[in-house]
């Protein structure tokens, strides 16, 4: 019998958590739903049509706010001070991933051993994780190593077209001077020295509307939800992406950075980073450049120095890893193969 009675208040309590479960979803779903349509009027004020893509109004909860006044809350606006870099390493990474930042510090993001003027930073959101102890390691870090650069959106997978549109920002506000930048995941191995004097060469005039990288095309966006790169109809309607490069590792003058940031101001961002830089060099009517066949890597391949020394990114090394070949690859460089 009380076993009964137990069961009965239980069952009691149980649909009264779902009722007031319930309602608090449906006050939260109208809440956002009213943000939206705010968002949307707001959109809708200030979206131009361009070219001959068309972009909605209404603001999808997954395309990231923009344009948006972010603010950089950690930055190095005197890296590049009376300096005139012949590349910036723009590393896209997460703000936890202090361990990623130290091994690419420790290869080839050393900024001191090419010979040329190479600055590295690092591109992070504010943090997600453990937020107020993962932004006072970031924050001793920067004053340690002098290269985060950080703005106020969220850390997030999809917010990289932000992560990138800041990086954009910055070498266009605080790196003018440079001559070219590459912009890279921090799971990759950069061979920056092939990159210099294989691709860039340093002797020949700066290019200018230069974009290459592992180049995608006849690709679409994909509308299933079981996707980690699902993109719905109301963020990007044309069932096509123009040609673009592939985000874990992509090359570009410093000229299209200042291009990039300004046409992105008038256009819908969409949550797939690399689509979208192919979407802004659509709209400035810039195609991407043919890459030297076999440079970027958007696949991992097995370690070998020879075949390593031709290539400039090779994708899913980092780490303790990343180290261990680093330490053979550069121990090798003046050998021939």
């Amino acid at each position: 019998m009380n076993g009964r009675i137990y069961f009965q208040k239980f069952r009691t309590l149980f649909f009264l958590t779902l009722i007031l479960m319930s309602g608090y979803l449906l006050c939260y779903k109208i809440k956002m739903m009213n943000k939206w349509i705010q968002d949307s009027v707001k959109l809708q004020e200030r979206q131009k049509p361009v070219n001959n893509l068309t972009y909605p109004a209404f603001q999808h909860p997954l395309a990231p706010p923009y344009p948006f006044p972010y603010k950089f809350i950690t930055n190095q606006p005197d890296k590049c001070k009376n300096r005139k870099p012949f590349l910036v390493i723009m590393v896209i990474v997460e703000c936890q991933d202090f361990e990623s930042r130290h091994a690419i510090r420790e290869t080839w993001g050393n900024e001191s051993i090419y010979g040329m003027e190479v600055v590295r930073i690092f591109l992070v959101g504010l943090p997600k994780i453990f937020p107020d102890r993962t932004q006072n390691v970031l924050e001793e870090e920067s004053v340690t190593f002098g290269d985060i650069v950080q703005q106020d959106f969220m850390d997030t997978y999809y917010n990289l077209t932000l992560k990138s549109l800041m990086g954009m920002e910055w070498v266009t506000k605080f790196c003018p001077s440079a001559s070219y930048v590459m912009k890279i995941d921090s799971d990759m191995f950069l061979n920056v020295d092939y990159l210099i004097h294989n691709v860039l060469y340093p002797n020949l005039p700066v290019r200018a509307n230069y974009f290459t990288g592992d180049l995608v095309t006849n690709t679409g966006p994909l509308r299933s939800k079981a996707y980690k790169w699902y993109v719905p109809k109301e963020i990007y309607p044309n069932n096509t992406y123009p040609p673009y490069c592939s985000g874990p590792g992509y090359l570009f003058s410093a000229d299209m950075a200042k291009k990039i940031y300004d046409v992105a101001q008038e256009i819908t961002v969409i949550p797939m980073e690399d689509a979208f830089m192919g979407i802004c060099l659509h709209e400035l009517h810039i195609p991407p450049s043919k890459p030297p066949r076999g440079a970027f890597n958007g696949f991992k391949l097995h370690y070998d120095h020879c075949k390593f020394r031709k290539v400039v990114t090779v994708h899913h090394y980092h780490g303790q890893e990343l180290r261990n070949i680093w330490a053979d690859f550069w121990a090798k460089r003046s050998q021939k193969c």
